[in-house]
């Protein structure tokens, strides 16, 4: 197996796909790697071959398009892959990855690569956010769609964004019952107003947001614009919550709340891109809260400030899919130009075709970003005693503790009291701790920062850190004798 390509993606959702292949189709040797058994990411998820699916949205058309479009195509895959370390290579202008999972080498070494890592879902705390019952959208979406598992009987979602009209309705024609959807955003109608020329032309997300909204009508659930679950309460499991409205600055009115029996909540604020590995190389990053927090820096080409390193679709501010697919042809045309496999003029005509779509994709992801993004002071639900970091039990009285005693950033708090040292490695507490900083101390959020990252990125067997320091040691070696 070779362990010296041209180009290696990361990532096989929307931009991954279509990164592998337009760079493929330059003439490119390409390796795309991703964690999952199945391609596809969270958008295009390949449900298993005995389910049914009425695809009313038309996803799985797309996906099985590109789908196609890859098994044509010379790209190399890695499943169930995770790349935990991302290094300089020992030729000047290539990248080392590092590899762990079934039959793939240890590392490979490429002279470009295209981050396409998507995002994960973000939470905010309130106390019994860790009881047994309580999950996320996205953790919902997945065991419906590649399970077909309901999560619960009696289900209420809190959070803000589209991701929870899509699970509630899922939840619904799952045989659930969905007893309210609680939005935090307010006044949509009239805020959305100024937006309406980026809306034009998005029939079919418009379409499929109005599907939902009927099912959710069909069954006549609660929805309730500018309202959270503030609290939930059981023994082994969630049995009930407390809901209340959100005054102008989004805090929770005490005479209205409301409690409700339930066995699941579903929480969905939006999403957090996934910056890990971007992170760890260095990249620079700057601060867009409607895009998701700390991104990495690019330009037109969608290269980050490290030569040959690209980074495209939410992973670099959340955008949605069809922008994410814009973003992975644009670097596809970049990377097969910068090696040599496409001329300047066919790229530069590859890119100026994609940009109409990107700027218009662009202008609707602004849209939502201003709608949708999570209200500041319900970071202020949690207690003393609530859990932020649940690999490392660690509390908020903790990490107000060790605000006290100094810390001024992300990482500091880390050093103190270990959040973001467990398996996620702060990948549902780092933008947390960010929040609670920047409350706390009254700082921005750029001035707080964010988790640092050393590899490995993803929890691997120590022996699979040592094997790599050992052929490190060993490569040395061979090029001092030489």
């Amino acid at each position: 197996m070779k362990d010296n390509v041209e180009l290696v993606v990361v990532g096989a959702g929307p931009a991954g796909l279509e990164a592998a292949i337009t760079a493929s189709q330059a003439g490119m040797d390409v390796v795309l790697i991703d964690t999952s058994p199945k391609l596809g990411g969270q958008y295009f998820k390949q449900v298993p071959e005995s389910f049914q699916s009425d695809d009313r949205t038309g996803n799985q058309a797309k996906a099985n398009k590109l789908f196609q479009r890859l098994r044509s195509s010379t790209v190399k895959v890695f499943h169930n892959t995770l790349v935990w370390g991302i290094f300089e290579g020992s030729t000047p202008g290539t990248w080392c990855l590092t590899l762990y999972g079934p039959g793939v080498p240890e590392r490979i070494n490429a002279r470009a690569v295209i981050l396409a890592t998507g995002a994960f879902d973000r939470s905010i705390p309130f106390p019994g956010w860790d009881l047994p019952g309580v999950i996320t959208a996205g953790a919902a979406l997945t065991m419906i769609k590649s399970q077909r598992i309901l999560p619960g009987k009696r289900v209420i979602l809190s959070g803000t964004g589209p991701l929870l009209l899509e699970a509630a309705a899922l939840l619904i024609e799952g045989g659930a019952e969905v007893v309210g959807v609680c939005e935090s955003a307010a006044n949509l109608i009239w805020r959305g107003i100024p937006y309406l020329p980026a809306v034009w032309g998005q029939w079919g997300r418009l379409r499929e947001g109005l599907g939902y909204i009927k099912t959710l009508a069909g069954a006549r659930v609660p929805y309730r614009l500018g309202s959270a679950v503030t609290s939930a309460r059981g023994e082994d499991r969630v049995n009930e919550v407390t809901m209340a409205k959100l005054d102008r600055n989004k805090k929770p009115i005490p005479q209205s709340e409301v409690r409700q029996a339930v066995d699941t909540v579903v929480i969905g604020y939006n999403l957090t891109p996934s910056t890990e590995l971007c992170r760890q190389l260095e990249c620079e990053l700057e601060f867009d809260g409607g895009r998701g927090g700390f991104i990495p820096r690019r330009n037109e080409r969608m290269e980050t400030s490290c030569p040959g390193i690209y980074a495209v679709g939410d992973c670099a501010g959340i955008g949605g899919a069809e922008m994410a697919r814009i973003e992975g042809r644009i670097a596809g045309y970049a990377a097969a130009g910068k090696l040599g496999h496409m001329p300047e003029q066919s790229v530069l005509r590859g890119i100026s075709r994609e940009e109409p779509g990107l700027r218009h994709e662009q202008r609707f992801a602004e849209l939502l970003g201003d709608l949708f993004s999570p209200p500041a002071a319900l970071y202020t639900l949690a207690g003393p005693d609530t859990i932020i970091c649940r690999c490392e039990q660690v509390t908020l009285g903790q990490i107000r503790e060790a605000i006290s005693y100094g810390a001024q950033s992300v990482s500091d708090v880390k050093n103190m009291v270990r959040s973001g040292m467990g398996n996620c490695q702060g990948r549902t507490c780092g933008s947390i701790v960010a929040h609670i900083l920047a409350v706390q101390t009254g700082r921005s959020l750029e001035d707080v920062r964010y988790l640092n990252i050393r590899p490995p990125v993803h929890p691997v067997p120590i022996n699979v850190v040592e094997e790599h320091q050992q052929g490190l040691r060993n490569l040395e070696q061979g090029m001092a004798r030489e």
